[in-house]
Formats: structure tokens, C-alpha cells, sequence
């Protein structure tokens, strides 16, 4: 018997939209799919959209397309119902959902979360494990249950991170292992879903919880460690700043050296003609690229002279 699959999702994210374009190529019937908000769809993944997002290539295709404001509401229950869906699955879905709608695929419901649980539940699980220096980041492939990231697990996958890693670069890799997983548990689930789905319950050891990414986040705080800062550009380039002269100004790259004079937290040591070296916890923080606002990336030496911190 053919499946019949409804997929959640973002249709602003890459990894959300990779997933769905490996469900079009898979032997079911996708009876919906379902977009969160627009408000629910911030990403910490600076890639680009590629092409149109899959609630565009739903419309194209005759597949029905939601976009409740809420997934728990009963009218929208049975709306979902009504399209009698063997398997739900969800990739970067940030909304909920309660039994009641968990309840309706015959099957289950299913959950791509970046992350390798139980750590990292919850909200942007690989930009924080890359922002924590975390050796290993992933995916795993859970079972959907009313709590965020509980379920018992299906696949799992690992992949080593590398110091040049940005939020961008570790999805692309965690994709190219993650993607065919939907192939598979499309195949798993129609040949024997009470034997090849093999449900491990979450261990209760290693498990955290992290939620939603602001703007403070990216706010940087010289008393913390050069280590620590570069990590932070590094994971996500022209999104770290700090306010200098009334101006916001955004780091897109940095390397730690050490620190040759003895200096206060934040006090800039040097400034040359392309870069800049600023005292971070015990050591320096040398910087060759900034943008001002929106402006265009500049040297940060040009910058920092303009903006008179010398």
C-alpha cells in the first residue's frame, strides 16, 4: 500500500525545504503539507533559499497547503483527519503539537531534529552545539511526542564539526547524511512499520534543552574569552556586534592572539591599516572584516578610524 504522508515544515528554511524536495522523489502520496507562521519562520542557517519553497512546489503540484495559526485547533484537527494520513513528518516545524493531532496518522508521527538527542532539544540545536564548541553535531529522526524533542528515537546520524564550521557549512553536511533518511522511513514504515521501525527511548542522561535565538545573543561581551568570541563569528559571520559611536557594527571574521600588553576588556591594542586587535578576556581578538548597518563589508582598520575608536 501506497503511504500517505503529511509534511510540516518552514518554508523559509534550506533544511526544511532539502527534506521535502527527498519526499517528492520517495513512492508516497504526500496528502498535504503544513507551513508554520510567518513569524514562526526565523532561521539561524544564513544559506539562501534554493529555488521555491515547498509550499510553492506543493501549489504546483495540486497538494494541499496549510497555514494554520494553530496546529492543535480542532476544526483544523479535522481537516487533517479528513485527509487520512498514514505517516506525519516534520522538518523544523516550530510549533507543537498536542495528542490530539499526534493521534490522527495512522502510523506516526515523525520529527527531523539537528540535533543528537537527547542534547540539543528545542529550538536552532545546531547553531547552539556549534556556538558550545561541540566536537560532533547531527541529526536524529524521532518520534513525535507532546513534549519538544522526547520521543523515542528512529535513525540517527553524526558528523564531526571543523573550526571553520559556520551554521551554514555544518547544516550542508548534516543534509547530505540526513536527506536519504527520508527515503528510508518512507520504506520502513510501508514494509513493516512494527518491525523495521525500530523505536530506542531517548536516554534520560545528556539531555538539554535550548530555545529561541535573539538579537542579544549576538551582542558581544569582551570580559568573556577570545576563544569564545571567535567561535561565535565564527558560527555565524556579519551577525555578531558590538555598538561603537552610536553605530552598530557586525564581525564577519576573527582569530585569537595573544595579548602583548596588558589591557582592560574591550580596550582595542592595536589598530593597522586593514585590522584591528581587541583585548578579550585574557587574550586578543584580531579582526579584518566588519560592517557597518547594512553597509558593505569594509576593513575593520577603515572602520574603527572613522568611527574614532583608536
Amino acid at each position: 500500500m501506497t503511504l500517505r504522508v503529511l509534511f510540516f515544515g518552514n518554508s523559509e528554511s534550506v533544511f526544511s525545504n532539502r527534506h521535502f524536495q527527498a519526499l517528492l522523489e520517495t513512492p508516497c502520496v504526500i496528502a498535504g503539507v503544513v507551513d508554520v507562521p510567518p513569524n514562526k519562520r526565523s532561521s539561524t542557517n544564513t544559506r539562501a533559499r534554493e529555488g521555491a519553497g515547498f509550499v510553492a512546489s506543493a501549489h504546483e503540484r495540486g497538494i494541499p497547503a496549510f497555514e494554520p495559526t494553530s496546529s492543535n485547533a480542532p476544526e483544523f484537527v479535522n481537516v487533517i483527519r479528513a485527509l487520512a494520513p498514514d505517516l506525519f513528518i516534520a522538518v523544523v516545524y516550530m510549533n507543537r503539537l498536542k495528542p490530539e493531532i499526534l493521534a490522527v496518522p495512522r502510523i506516526l508521527a515523525a520529527n527531523f531534529h539537528a540535533s543528537l538527542l537527547p542534547a540539543y532539544r528545542g529550538k536552532h540545536p545546531l547553531f547552539w552545539a556549534l556556538r558550545n564548541g561541540e566536537r560532533s553535531v547531527g541529526l536524529t529522526v524521532h518520534v513525535m511526542d507532546p513534549s519538544f524533542d522526547t520521543g523515542d528515537i528512529l535513525y540517527q546520524i553524526r558528523v564531526r564539526t571543523r573550526k571553520t564550521d559556520t551554521v551554514g557549512s555544518a547544516y550542508d553536511r548534516v543534509m547530505a547524511r540526513s536527506v536519504p533518511l527520508v527515503g528510508r522511513l518512507i520504506a520502513d514504515a510501508e514494509t513493516g512499520p512494527t518491525t523495521r521501525l525500530r523505536r530506542t527511548p531517548q536516554a534520560t542522561r545528556g539531555a538539554s534543552y535550548y530555545s529561541s535565538v535573539g538579537e542579544e545573543d549576538f551582542r558581544l561581551d569582551w570580559s568573556r574569552d577570545a576563544k569564545q568570541h571567535r567561535r561565535w563569528i565564527q558560527t555565524s559571520p556579519g551577525q555578531c556586534f558590538c555598538d561603537i559611536a552610536g553605530r552598530r557594527v557586525f564581525f564577519m571574521d576573527a582569530a585569537v592572539v595573544p595579548r602583548k600588553r596588558s589591557a582592560v576588556a574591550g580596550t582595542l591594542i592595536e589598530i593597522g591599516r586593514k585590522s584591528v586587535t581587541i583585548a578579550a578576556g585574557k587574550r586578543a581578538l584580531r579582526v579584518r572584516k566588519v560592517r557597518v548597518g547594512q553597509e558593505d563589508v569594509r576593513s575593520a582598520g577603515e572602520v574603527f578610524r572613522e568611527l574614532g575608536w583608536e
